[in-house]
Formats: C-alpha cells, structure tokens, sequence
C-alpha cells in the first residue's frame, strides 16, 4: 500500500484564482463539491461558494489516515493550495488524486462540509503465449494509481461464464504483476483480470478488457475409426464396369492452421502512456505522467547498456548500464525526477517535452548496434495509451 508519506509526495496542488468583474453580491455559504470517484491517476476539479472575492485553503486527507491538513502546493509555490472566489462567490481547485481523499475547504474560522473522492483503479492487461510449448502463457498488468499489493484475479472465459486460472497482485513502484501460468487449452482463449480495490485507503477495484491470445495445443479430438463390418452376403459381380473414371488430380486436403511464429522480442514495449491523463500543461507532473515501459520476455536476465528508445522524429532516450531481471519491466516517465528502482527519468521539460504523439507516432526499442528489438506503433488517440 502507499504510505502516508508516499501518499502526500505525488499529489501535486494547483491553486486557481478566478475575478471577474460584477456587482458584489451577498455573503455565500462556504461549500465545496467535487466528483465522486476519479479514475486512474488523473488531475479533477472540485468547485465551491465562498464570500465574493474572498481566499479559501483547501484542506484534505487520505483516507485510511485522518489526519486533515491544509493541502501541499506541491508543483507552485510550495506552500498551501488557495483558490479566490470571484465577484459572485464561486472558486475552483484542480488536484491529482493517488487514493481516496476528504476535502474540505477553510475561510478563517468557517470549514465547509468534507467530501470524499474514491480513486478508481484504471488498468492494463496484456498475454503473451509461449507457442513452443502447449498450454503455456504469461499473463501481465498493471495498475493507475500505482498501488502496490492489490489481489488480482486471472480468469478465462467458458461460454458465457468465467472459470478462475490463478491469483497474483501488483507490486512495486508500478503496480504491475507478470505471471506464468500453464495447462491451459489450446487454441484461441479469452482472459481478463480482476483487480481488487483497497476499501481501506480508498481505491475501488475493476476487470480489465478481455484479451483472447492463440495458444499452442491441440483442440481438436481425432476422429473415430470404426473397423469395416464383414457382409453376409458376398458382394454381386458388375456385369459392366463403371462408367465413372477416378479423379484425374489429387484429393484436396483439409488447409493446416499455421500458428503465429514462435519468434519474440526479448524486451518489449508493454505499456506507452502518450496522451497523459488530464491537461498536457507542460508542467513536470504532466510531463511524468506520459511514460513508457519495457519488459524482459525471456528466461535469463538482460543488460540493456546503450540501448535506446526513440519515436517517430528521432527523440531518443539512452539506457545506462543495468540488468532487467527476467519478467522486470523498467518504466521511463518523460519529466525529471530521481532515478530509483525500476523507475527512471527522461529529464525533458515544458510543453516543448513531451515525446510521443497522441494522434499516431511509433516507438522503436534498438540495441547499441542500432537494430530494432522491439517496435510499436499507434494510429489514432484511442484510450490515451497503448499496450502495443
């Protein structure tokens, strides 16, 4: 789970201040609205009534700790968040949201009823099959806010029901879970994950898009050979031969099923984040919230030293010496940031930073000898993010 400290450190604060010219107009209740849950780890809007052209202080906590405090101004100016009502008493915050949390807003000695935003989970999941070996797959996925330690549940569909394959749940700094799983039926199968919420923090569950991958495996039952019955009778001779003559081609075979090829990336792009969630401001949270990421697909680790990942218009990025365990993935946010774990940082800054197209760009992964490893490569907007 996010910790107390985690919690306060990635929830970025930006005052908004609106004055606009009118008539003063009477004393407002002092209230604040907002939406009832956000999804994944987005920016939202919370709206209230003060006294015109007055200051309120947002004040928040997370839920689980309860320990109401004026809110950080994490990405301004490093103190508090404050909003100036207008003329007509109405105000706006804008904030980012990693759990669930109650606001409520101050005006001196006045505090506004507490309101509660959940945070829903907004997630990834994809499959990649072994095709040398039958039944065998790993399944994978992460999870927005990255929270750390939430139960998944890997399910195949059967008909119209869904029959439980394994249990895992996300871990690290990315929230994410890599999994092999075998004995599974060959052929075309649908999987989808279940990802459990944090009632405790918060954090309402989902089930991701169902993803159907080919299988290596045979489906089919061969068929049955009932042995020839002996007559009771013996056959009559023909008095004539007969009149149809044997095929002059062969007989046509029923067309072998060719399985996808069995050759794999060994690292592959599983996640870009191009159109980060909210306003593309330029600001370095936003710029941290368009990422990429990579995973080790094979069974031995792999030192990336001098690898790289560039798009379309040559903007490249350049891995240091380190090693990617086998199933680790390493995320790479385009804004600046220290370097820990499996997370790293561009280091790119302002509008004039951000790297990837929303409405179609492509994404190569080369080794030091400049050979594609790994491509990807996306069309149109979509959901803001591909798994390619």
């Amino acid at each position: 789970m996010i910790s107390r400290l985690v919690t306060k450190g990635v929830v970025i604060g930006v005052a908004a201040t609106f004055a606009i010219a009118a008539p003063a107009s009477a004393a407002a209740p002092l209230t604040l609205d907002g939406p009832e849950q956000v999804v994944g780890y987005s920016q939202f809007e919370m709206t209230g009534t003060a006294d015109p052209l007055s200051t309120v202080e947002l004040w928040e906590t997370a839920i689980g700790w309860n320990d109401m405090q004026p809110a950080k101004d994490w990405e301004g100016s490093g103190g508090t968040v404050t909003a100036k009502a207008d003329a007509s008493g109405k105000f706006k915050i804008n904030r980012w949201l990693d759990s669930g949390f109650y606001f409520e807003v101050h005006q001196g000695s006045v505090k506004s009823p507490k309101i509660t935003v959940y945070s829903k989970l907004k997630v990834g999941f994809w499959l990649n099959a072994d095709e040398a070996v039958a039944g065998k797959l790993t399944v994978n996925g992460d999870a927005l806010p990255a929270q750390p330690g939430l139960p998944v549940t890997i399910e195949r569909k059967s008909g119209s029901t869904w029959t439980k394959v394994t249990t895992t749940e996300t871990a690290g700094d990315t929230a994410a879970f890599s999994k092999v799983v075998t004995g599974q039926p060959g052929g075309d199968q649908t999987y989808r994950a279940v990802f459990s919420g944090d009632s405790t923090q918060g954090v309402r569950g989902t089930t991701s898009s169902e993803v159907t991958v080919w299988i290596a495996g045979s489906t089919t039952t061969p068929p049955t050979t009932t042995p020839p019955t002996t007559p009771t009778t013996p056959p009559t001779k023909p008095t004539t031969p007969p009149t149809t003559k044997p095929p002059t081609t062969p007989p046509t075979t029923p067309p072998t099923t060719t399985p996808p090829p069995a050759t794999v990336a060994p690292i592959q792009f599983t996640r870009i984040q191009y159109d980060p969630p909210g306003t593309d401001s330029g600001s370095n949270g936003s710029l941290n919230n368009e990422y990429f990421k990579i995973t080790n697909m094979t069974k031995k680790a792999i030192n990336i030293n001098g690898w790289t990942v560039r798009d379309g218009k040559g903007i490249t990025y350049k891995f240091p010496s380190i090693n990617i365990n086998v199933g680790q993935s390493y995320l790479v946010r385009t804004g600046k940031g220290t370097n820990s774990g499996s997370i790293r940082f561009w280091g790119r800054a302002g509008k004039s930073g951000f790297v990837w197209d929303n409405l179609g760009d492509i994404a190569y992964l080369r080794n030091p000898a400049g050979g594609n490893v790994d491509i990807c490569k996306w069309t149109k907007l979509g959901a803001g993010y591909t798994t390619c």
